[in-house]
């Protein structure tokens, strides 16, 4: 992935115009739909030669077509030529993990004829962000939910678990349990730093807890779909958690010993990361740049 991802993860705001210059239009033609079967009816759908949005799992059964996450709108008709490849079933359910719109912008192009289900706080925050330069009103759910939501689809039963103030205040894990699979949205980007920013209702220490909370739920064969990056493991995960407590910790510290943001970017606090930071998302110093606003704020409230 590019570094131009943080562009897109970061903000919810940046929306693609009605009118495109050409040169965006030719950059949108290059992006590719890929594929992966997975385990039982589900398959893991990503963008490859460009970014169009974030990781989508599909279930596609005797049922229909349920999607977790959608992408941006701009790839919802290479999105339908895909699964139609492998089914001439209808796209019936969709599931939002999260508001942002690299996740479910392609809402807009399915809401005519699939049930689109979210968090609560994710049509609030939609209809907060609402306005007419960046219309979100096309992307709200038609059905929400406040704490949890299981959904019986093609021979499993599929649960959507809501963790609050995460990545945002709307995260959902959804969890496909006979497939011994779960799509976490943006509480996980593997192989690269996190964006976490409390305008959305994130928080970095809730997303830590949120996260060993699942690790401690999900049984240890269980796959994972991160927001961005490969399909990972529960180990994977584990040590993603691992990371961000460090960070956090070695950030915390630096701050309550006097340490300037930019001395601890001179020092290269986080430098046993910097692989992380070449993963396509945020740099280390970018990521450092996040904390250390993240903690300030905590510290002042």
């Amino acid at each position: 992935m590019k570094r131009s991802l943080l562009l897109f993860v970061c903000s919810f705001t940046i929306l693609l115009a009605q009118a495109k210059p050409v040169h965006a239009k030719n950059f949108e033609d290059s992006i590719s739909i890929r594929t992966t079967k997975l385990e039982g009816n589900l398959y893991f759908i990503d963008c490859v030669n460009g970014f169009g949005g974030g990781n989508v799992t599909a279930s596609i059964g005797e049922d229909g077509i349920l999607l977790a996450d959608d992408m941006y709108a701009m790839m919802s008709g290479k999105l339908k030529a895909a699964l139609h490849n492998i089914s001439d079933k209808p796209i019936r359910i969709i599931l939002n993990s999260h508001f942002h719109g690299d996740h479910i912008q392609g809402n807009k192009e399915f809401q005519n004829s699939s049930i689109i289900i979210a968090h609560e706080n994710v049509s609030k925050r939609l209809l907060l962000n609402n306005k007419p330069t960046a219309p979100t009103m096309g992307m709200m759910p038609f059905v929400t939910f406040r704490d949890s939501l299981t959904i019986h689809f093609n021979g499993e039963d599929i649960q959507m678990i809501h963790f609050p103030n995460s990545h945002t205040d709307g995260d959902a894990m959804i969890y496909f349990t006979k497939s011994k699979l779960i799509h976490l949205g943006d509480m996980f980007f593997f192989g690269m730093f996190p964006a976490v920013y409390t305008e959305g209702g994130g928080n970095i220490k809730q997303l830590i807890v949120s996260i060993e909370q699942i690790l401690q739920r999900i049984p240890a064969d269980v796959r994972v779909i991160p927001g961005h990056g490969e399909v990972a493991t529960m180990h994977d995960l584990s040590e993603y958690v691992t990371m961000l407590k460090e960070t956090v910790h070695i950030v915390e510290t630096n701050m309550n010993n006097g340490k300037t943001l930019q001395q601890m970017q001179q020092e290269k606090v986080l430098s046993k990361y910097n692989a992380l930071g070449d993963g396509g998302a945020q740099t280390t110093d970018q990521y450092l740049a996040m904390l250390y606003k993240l903690l300030s704020v905590e510290k002042k409230s």
